[in-house]
């Protein structure tokens, strides 16, 4: 991993997803998906939930998905200026793969995307 080449995320060509269709795959057939997903670039759509900054001050911006609770969720490399819940965007990146929630207190889980970029926005 440490010798692989830097990817060249915000010039990549993409696959593209609804953050409810990448969601879907995961938690129907999580094997498959991660031949298919995980560390390839994603362009993913869907409807902003939150918007929010981590402890290294990186905006997380976080999708809904057709589950209460569960998130496709973004670390951005550069921030986007008032990217507001309910909006429309398409955010493109690296997806890390799906990490589970709590089964037992019905706590969905997140798909992790980085080194993210802004696409679009309506």
């Amino acid at each position: 991993m440490w010798y692989e080449p830097h990817k060249d995320v915000k010039g990549a060509k993409t696959i593209p997803v609804t953050a409810e269709a990448l969601y879907n795959s995961y938690t129907f057939d999580s094997a498959k998906a991660k031949t298919i997903y995980e560390n390839k670039i994603l362009a993913i759509s869907g409807e902003v939930k939150q918007v929010s900054l981590n402890q290294q001050n990186e905006q997380i911006i976080l999708l809904k998905t057709n589950v209460d609770g569960g998130n496709i969720n973004f670390t951005m490399e550069e921030n986007i200026a008032n990217p507001k819940p309910g909006s429309i965007i398409t955010l493109k990146g690296i997806c890390s793969g799906y990490i589970g929630g709590d089964a037992e207190m019905e706590l969905p889980g997140d798909v992790f995307m980085i080194r993210c970029y802004l696409v679009s926005i309506n």
